[in-house]
């Protein structure tokens, strides 16, 4: 028995020591993106390659927590390997992080891919995306610009041809009081923003004129240059007014007034497509379209989603971080990514025909996203801990604003003095 031990040992070594040269890394997500997103593909990414191991942390309720978690984990030194946050959070977590030495810049390891592998994957605005005072700090994973869903049922009992949807804000109004005016239970549309959980809603109001919400250093508010925070009060006030939406439908319920047959128009991210689709099934004709913009020349759409961030410290987990990084962002992972939520696909050759384009050709409902790909702009973040205090205040006003307690002039004045006033904190 004595004789037989040494080979099995030695046997159970040689079979452990494979497993023992992995490198495993730890993620941290939201919740909400943790089943239909990231489980499936690390699965995928752990079992088409035997030298990493990738597996995720307890996730996080919402972007908002993903922030509050990585600055606490940074102060114990505690970080993941690598996390995805929202565009707008990065300015103010990647400044603490870099105080600290805890985020890796991405450029070195982006030349060691050499630029014609860069190029032939990547766009320079969506590169941006996930950079931070001119620094690649992340790599874009998910990506999101808003667009129209609408009834095309209700289009029609309305008189409108659903194959040529409104392409300016009198049209859009115009429809919706339509569409309000065949039934008691029948509303018009949806466009939230003052019932958002993020200013993203706000933001589009400004960016789609062609302005922006802060300056490149993003240190000093702009967006009531040009009259833009006038003219988006003015906007949000006419919501009500001329298109009869409902502020007092909680956003829930417009979800499901819509879903159900009972809303001809909701405004939301692509990111929902999926779930609208399975929520409405056979219940009408649904179809997406571009969002409105009002200056067809200088007008975006900021960019919702996330990148994802390298916050290992070993060189070992950092190469494994990019391996999955590449992974993630690459056409097949985000071509996957699509399909199963509707997000515009962060890289380039996921549109081709060897990924989407035949799978868009089939389905246009879905292939709204990458229609949109040249209006794809920042989605900006105040410097500062308040941006989420902010909001609330914000939100606030164009509540008050919607609803007629304020003037859109008032209003558009308060929304600069708080953003000025809670920024610097």
């Amino acid at each position: 028995m004595k004789k037989l031990l040494l080979p099995l040992a030695l046997a159970l070594a040689a079979s452990a020591s494979p497993a023992a040269a992995k490198v495993t890394i730890t993620c941290l997500a939201n919740a909400g993106h943790l089943t239909r997103q990231h489980e499936p593909l690390a699965k995928m990414f752990n079992e088409m390659q035997d030298e990493i191991v990738v597996q995720y942390a307890a996730p996080a309720k919402d972007y908002a927590d993903t922030h509050l978690r990585l600055m606490r984990e940074s102060a114990t030194n505690t970080l993941p390997d690598c996390a995805f946050q929202a565009y707008n959070q990065l300015p103010s977590l990647v400044r603490a992080l870099q105080a600290r030495n805890q985020i890796v810049d991405l450029k070195s390891l982006l030349e060691k891919e050499g630029a014609e592998w860069v190029t032939a994957n990547y766009s320079d605005r969506m590169l941006e995306l996930g950079q931070v005072d001119g620094i690649q700090i992340g790599m874009p994973f998910n990506a999101s610009v808003p667009q129209w869903y609408y009834n095309a049922d209700l289009l029609k009992q309305a008189g409108y041809d659903p194959d040529n949807f409104p392409t300016d804000w009198d049209g859009i109004f115009e429809l919706s009081a339509k569409i309000h005016a065949l039934g008691d239970n029948i509303q018009g549309m949806s466009y939230g923003a003052e019932q958002w959980g993020d200013d993203w809603p706000w933001q589009i109001l400004i960016t789609h004129q062609g302005g922006r919400v802060l300056d490149e250093t993003q240190t000093k508010v702009t967006f009531d240059e040009n009259g833009y925070s006038l003219k988006a009060m003015e906007l949000m006030k006419r919501l009500v007014d001329d298109g009869k939406y409902d502020p007092a439908m909680t956003a829930s319920d417009q979800m499901k007034s819509f879903t159900n047959g009972t809303m001809g128009l909701y405004a939301n991210s692509p990111a929902s497509a999926r779930n609208i689709q399975e929520l409405v099934g056979d219940k009408f004709d649904l179809r997406s379209v571009k969002f409105t913009i009002m200056d067809d020349a200088n007008g975006t759409l900021p960019t919702g989603g996330n990148a994802m961030l390298i916050t290992a410290t070993d060189p070992e987990k950092i190469d494994a971080a990019w391996e999955y990084a590449k992974f993630l962002s690459g056409p097949e992972a985000q071509a996957i990514t699509a399909k199963n939520t509707g997000y515009l696909p962060t890289n380039l050759g996921s549109l081709s025909e060897d990924f989407l384009a035949p799978y868009y050709r089939e389905n246009p409902f879905f292939a709204t996203p990458a229609s949109g790909y040249d209006r794809a702009g920042l989605w900006q973040g105040y410097p500062g801990t308040q941006s989420e205090k902010i909001w609330r205040e914000q939100r606030s006003i164009l509540r008050a604003v919607m609803l007629g307690e304020t003037t859109p002039a008032d209003g558009a004045d308060k929304m600069k003095e708080v953003a000025e006033e809670l920024m610097q904190r």
